[in-house]
């Protein structure tokens, strides 16, 4: 058995005062209403039927005290069943997360397995790829059935929801969340040669956490970039988000920084293009249809529509920041519901020069999301290009997100971020929303190609865009 006792074991912050159940019962009910009246997308992927009996099934639970985190547990499945990506339940406010001592390991989850990506607990890393088996007694298994029960995509992405898992120290922070595992930490593992092993751990802070990985693992500080590869014959633009900059300095657009970019791959005359927004997560709308516009030669549709079920809500007096969609934003239409115009990708979209009409392939992978995949959408769609790597977390014909607000239940201070406006993107099938962003070249990795930082989905791309 391996003793991993690194530093002093820290005082788990209680669970916190148990709240009556009467309490608990009006908190959901105003969640539940909150979601009935505003979430234009609540029953795209699961049927209202499905989801009154989910919201009914957790109320009849609600029927005894619970700590704000023991309630927390029981929304959280509830609201993500209704499958969409860009809603979750986060801990309670004021909640001492940090003082929490988390597991020191960051997780990959492949194949429905977690794996030991980083190891903080050893000077070492001796457990880096490692296959974990328990935690304190609890199966991999039984871990991850419960975690995937709180982490979605856009319906039923098994990938998105194995990548959140793996992603955002999700799994160090829901082995206290949901499974009540704290430190000290004693682990079953399977190791590199197929050995099973013990080791034992004491947690660390997210802080520390987040100190350890920085120096292990640097980021690009930049948003965006683009090289050439094979005498400029093939261009690889990298967007790893959609945000305004594309740079600290804040000086660099990606507006300019895609119009630059198209700018130099025609002047080296590249004749392949591989787009990477693997790991891109989105961002602003406007530059998913700036980039298909140098793609696409004639008019496009980007998106069909945008709506919002009203301008302003009663639960607004839970969410203390909400302030009412400008009138002149939206217009009321026959269906009863708001819809927006002269909003970026509504409307016919105008091709950019400069064109690029060679040959296009996307990378990507579970972290794909939101605007990322608004972008990824229009390539099947015209049959402009080639998707490579993992299904993504988006969906194919839209999503609920946009204005957003924060609804803070008042007795129990759990927290809901909730996106309000319903998109339906060009490719929308109003009566079948739930097709998913399938690669045409699907790619799987090995615990091992991570940790030596192989990268299958870039070889496959290089070997189609240099063939023939």
């Amino acid at each position: 058995m391996i003793l991993l006792a690194l530093g002093h074991v820290f005082p788990c912050p209680a669970g916190g005062q148990e709240v009556p159940p009467r309490l608990l019962q009006e908190d959901f009910q105003i969640l539940r209403h909150a979601l009935e009246m505003a979430h234009g997308g609540l029953y795209r992927y699961t049927s209202k039927a499905e989801m009154d009996r989910t919201f009914d099934q957790a109320y009849k639970k609600i029927d005894h005290p619970m700590t704000a985190l023991e309630f927390w547990a029981l929304v959280a499945p509830v609201v993500a069943h209704i499958k969409d990506g860009h809603l979750f339940t986060y801990w309670p406010e004021r909640f001492p997360f940090d003082q929490l001592p988390l597991l020191p390991l960051t997780v990959r989850v492949l194949d429905h397995r977690p794996f030991v990506y980083r190891d903080f607990s050893t000077d070492d890393h001796q457990l880096e790829g490692a296959e974990i088996l328990s935690i304190n007694g609890v199966s991999a298994k039984r871990i991850l059935k419960e975690m995937m029960t709180i982490h979605t995509g856009e319906d039923r992405s098994r990938t998105a929801a194995q990548y959140r898992i793996g992603h955002y120290w999700n799994f160090n922070v829901d082995l206290y969340g949901l499974l009540k595992l704290e430190s000290p930490f004693h682990a079953v593992y399977r190791n590199t040669h197929g050995e099973r092993h013990h080791a034992a751990m004491v947690g660390k802070t997210f802080p520390e956490l987040q100190a350890l990985s920085a120096a292990r693992d640097t980021r690009p500080s930049t948003m965006a970039d683009l090289k050439f590869l094979d005498e400029g014959r093939i261009a690889v633009l990298t967007v790893r988000s959609f945000e305004e900059y594309v740079e600290p300095q804040r000086k660099l657009t990606i507006h300019d920084f895609l119009q630059q970019s198209f700018e130099q791959i025609r002047d080296r005359q590249s004749s392949s293009l591989i787009i990477d927004v693997r790991d891109n997560s989105g961002g602003l709308d406007a530059p998913g249809a700036q980039l298909f516009s140098y793609l696409w030669d004639q008019p496009f549709e980007y998106y069909k529509d945008k709506t919002i079920n009203a301008r302003e809500f009663d639960f607004f007096k839970y969410a203390p920041d909400a302030k009412a969609v400008p009138e002149y934003r939206v217009e009321k239409r026959a269906d009863g519901k708001f819809h927006y115009h002269s909003d970026p990708g509504l409307g016919l979209q105008q091709p950019r020069q400069p064109h690029f009409g060679g040959k296009v392939f996307a990378l990507m992978n579970g972290g794909s999301f939101s605007t990322t995949c608004e972008f990824l959408s229009m390539l099947p769609l015209h049959k402009r290009g080639v998707l490579i790597g993992e299904e993504a977390a988006g969906g194919y014909y839209g999503c609920t997100c946009g204005f957003r607000v924060t609804l803070t239940l008042p007795n129990s201070n759990v927290r809901v971020p909730l996106g309000m406006v319903t998109y339906y993107y060009a490719a929308a099938d109003y009566k079948h929303a739930g097709r998913r962003m399938i690669p045409d070249y699907p790619v799987t990795h090995t615990i091992n190609e991570l940790l030596v930082g192989r990268d299958r989905d870039m070889e496959l791309a290089l070997s189609l865009a240099r063939s023939k």
